[in-house]
């Protein structure tokens, strides 16, 4: 058993809840999740236009949080099931490219609406 897959997989799976978590959160009670999506000394409340800002990263968080959970249950599948290191090397570099378009995005919201 490789420990550190066991790690990874654990982890990909929570932040992907956690991020799931944070889309519905924006789109259902339309309130911003300050620990995903601000720096820490931001304030929601201070926001310009939160249906503009939920509407710009809102997509981009759930598409995270779906690729995350998927990287995390490929990793643990890898670990104790069987070998499936292809799949898992394309799940990291999807969830790079979709962390990066991410962190753009939400950049880009950041300062046109706080």
């Amino acid at each position: 058993m490789n420990s550190m897959g066991s790690f990874f997989g654990i982890v990909g799976i929570g932040a992907g809840i956690y991020c799931i978590y944070g889309y519905l959160l924006m789109v259902r009670r339309r309130q911003i999740p300050k620990g995903i999506m601000l720096p820490k000394d931001e304030d929601p409340k201070r926001c310009k236009d939160v249906e503009a800002y939920i509407k710009m990263t809102s997509a981009q968080l759930l598409l995270v949080g779906i690729l995350l959970a998927v990287y995390g249950v490929l990793e643990l599948i890898n670990t104790y099931v069987a070998s499936i290191a292809i799949p898992v090397f394309v799940a990291i570099v999807l969830v790079m490219a979709a962390l990066i378009w991410f962190a753009v995005r939400t950049k880009k919201a950041n300062t046109t609406y706080f």
